[in-house]
């Protein structure tokens, strides 16, 4: 699986409360926001661990 970066801005009250959310979970900020994302996808019925080809979802 090949990995990439992804960066955003948030407002810093947004990140204050994911690292809270992660902590509770004893989550990195990473971890917890990947966690987040998978979730949502799972959620809206996107396999994102198949493989895609250019241009899918």
């Amino acid at each position: 699986m090949e990995k990439v970066s992804l960066s955003f801005k948030v407002d810093s009250r947004i990140k204050k409360a994911l690292e809270s959310l992660g902590r509770k979970e004893n989550r990195s900020l990473s971890n917890y926001v990947i966690t987040l994302f998978m979730k949502h996808l799972e959620e809206k019925g996107i396999d994102w661990e198949k493989p895609t080809q250019k241009g899918d979802i």
